[in-house]
């Protein structure tokens, strides 16, 4: 994604990011890291209990199980049996909102917590002086206790009765296009000049495994998949790796090879929000390869802001006239600032030239090549450097070039 279009983004995420400081990215990195590295859900595990006891809609696909940490997959699941609401439809209601991150505190515009619920009276989020959502409709999920707008349960809970009785989503089992409507009530419209909003929800939701009648089929049909009963409790999903290692990056980047675009045209992948999506790609694969990187990777809609974090947290930025080697991310542009494009290097060759695997090439995931870095092919700007990620639990450090 350009610089250009990455200015359009809302100003939610720099908030996540100055709000939870370093303590808090570390603990998102934490969760990421562990639901990458094993793979599977480990809500029956936890329990002794089966996985779905909980779930009056649809069993999670892979991708759910890969994307989303297991105790807070577990609490969506619970609010979508409490509630009678589609548990995929309110988990990716959590992620288009906080990245299935904290989000503690207030924002600017006064909606606050994990859900960004409405919280202050007179605010953007809450015009006017009456009520707002949280005090008409908090709800704790911890008997004895009173609810917080920053513990992800309550949040969770509460988020998904103000979806049920005030935004109008139908019962488990609704249609997309009810659901739909919901989220568009949820955000206040269906879309802006920077997101997407129900087309976003909604297309993660299907990933997730929602099968309301009129949903369109997952765009990743591997990964969208149901896993079946008993299958997701402790053993791993479609992707399972071990750690951020090249193999398993390259591994990853190749599962995708051929996916594109939903509707085509529409910049809507499974990768994040609808927007350029060549660093949303790749910041995935990094991800569900075990690289640390916290929160959604709506984070990395720019893709210089994947140079620049993994020069900062213990990765290694390589000049353009280094050697790549494969899992490293190839960047195209001027510099960091400038960054026009980004891919992972899939292949090096002895006489230097490399393949890559890119995303939102020609509308589709595409591998690249061979070509030589000083002539890439089909590029609209030269590459001006690498970055091989670190590993997890590495401790931060500069990273060098």
């Amino acid at each position: 994604m350009s610089e250009k279009r990455h200015r359009r983004r809302t100003a939610l995420w720099l908030w996540l990011l100055g709000v939870l400081g370093v303590s808090g990215l570390v603990f998102i990195a934490i969760v990421a890291v562990a639901a990458a590295v094993l793979g599977a859900s480990f809500t029956g595990c936890q329990s002794g209990e089966p996985a779905t006891a909980q779930i009056s809609g649809p069993a999670p696909s892979a991708y759910a199980l890969q994307s989303i940490p297991p105790e807070r997959l577990r609490l969506y699941e619970q609010a979508g049996g409490r509630f009678d609401i589609d548990w995929s439809f309110l988990a990716s209601i959590g992620e288009q909102e906080c990245g299935n991150g904290a989000c503690a505190g207030t924002n600017s515009s006064g909606c606050a917590g994990p859900m960004q619920i409405a919280y202050v009276r007179g605010s953007p989020c809450s015009p006017g002086s009456g009520p707002t959502l949280w005090e008409r409709y908090a709800v704790s999920a911890h008997p004895g206790q009173p609810p917080s707008i920053d513990d992800p349960a309550d949040a969770i809970y509460t988020a998904a009765r103000i979806l049920r009785e005030d935004m109008g989503a139908p019962p488990t089992g609704g249609s997309f296009a009810e659901y739909r409507q919901a989220a568009c009530n949820y955000y206040g419209a269906c879309a802006d000049a920077s997101v997407s909003y129900a087309e976003e929800v909604m297309a993660r939701a299907v990933q997730y495994g929602f099968t309301g009648s009129g949903a369109p089929a997952p765009t990743n049909q591997p990964l969208g998949e149901p896993v079946s009963a008993g299958q997701e409790q402790c053993s791993p999903s479609v992707i399972a790796p071990e750690a951020a290692s090249a193999p398993e990056i390259v591994k990853v980047a190749e599962s995708q090879v051929g996916q594109g675009e939903h509707p085509p045209g529409s910049d809507c992948t499974i990768y994040g929000p609808c927007e350029e999506w060549c660093s949303l790609f790749t910041s995935w694969v990094w991800k569900q390869a075990g690289v640390p990187l916290p929160g959604s990777t709506a984070v990395y809609g720019y893709s210089g802001s994947l140079y620049t974090w993994a020069k900062e947290h213990g990765g290694k930025v390589l000049p353009a006239t280094a050697t790549p080697a494969p899992g490293d991310a190839v960047f195209y542009g001027s510099g960091p600032t400038e960054s026009a494009h980004v891919g992972i290097v899939q292949r090096v060759y002895a006489d230097g030239r490399i393949t890559t695997i890119e995303g939102n090439y020609a509308g589709h995931v595409t591998v690249v090549g061979p070509f030589l870095p000083s002539s890439p092919v089909g590029e609209r700007a030269p590459i001006y450097g690498y970055a091989e990620p670190p590993a997890p639990g590495q401790p931060k450090a500069g990273g060098t070039g």
